[in-house]
């Protein structure tokens, strides 16, 4: 009986994973070519598609609360990690706003993702330095998307 209580602790024990077992993340840099600071503000979203037709299904929204070490002003979003990431696409829109004497609006761009887009966060969420592969993973490096200003009519 001992012996059946002892393998059950350290089953239990062992079977202990991190907060973020069979999550990844996908993170957006989303700067203009003269600025390397992130774009604040934008709406960031995930989107499946089919056939180029939206559906329909859980909504992912990328946000700038930043609390893994290992970002700074990036957008992230945590995800499961079967998800078919193949299907979806990256939507990033702006609204006109007013900052320092001007009008500034982006516009609204998709980008198409791919499995390499997307990263575990198991082993490494914590870490200051994600982009250390001390588990031998490829490095961590986020999705750069480069826009550009454009006129604002105001109406």
């Amino acid at each position: 009986m001992l012996i059946f209580l002892i393998i059950l602790v350290s089953n239990v024990i062992n079977a202990q994973h991190c907060p973020y077992d069979f999550s990844d993340i996908i993170v957006l840099k989303v700067h203009t070519r003269e600025n390397q600071n992130t774009i604040p503000n934008l709406k960031v979203t995930l989107v499946k598609k089919k056939k180029d037709k939206v559906v329909n299904n859980k909504v992912y929204i990328l946000t700038q609360n930043n609390r893994f070490p290992f970002l700074s002003d990036e957008y992230s979003v945590i995800i499961p990690s079967r998800l078919d990431i193949e299907n979806y696409y990256l939507k990033i829109e702006s609204v006109c706003e007013f900052g320092i004497n001007e009008w500034t609006y982006y516009g609204t761009k998709e980008i198409k993702l791919t499995e390499i887009d997307k990263f575990p966060l198991c082993g490494n969420y914590d870490s200051n330095d994600y982009y250390d592969s001390t588990f031998g993973e490829r490095v961590y490096k986020p999705i750069e998307v480069i826009l550009s200003k454009k006129s604002c009519e105001i109406n």
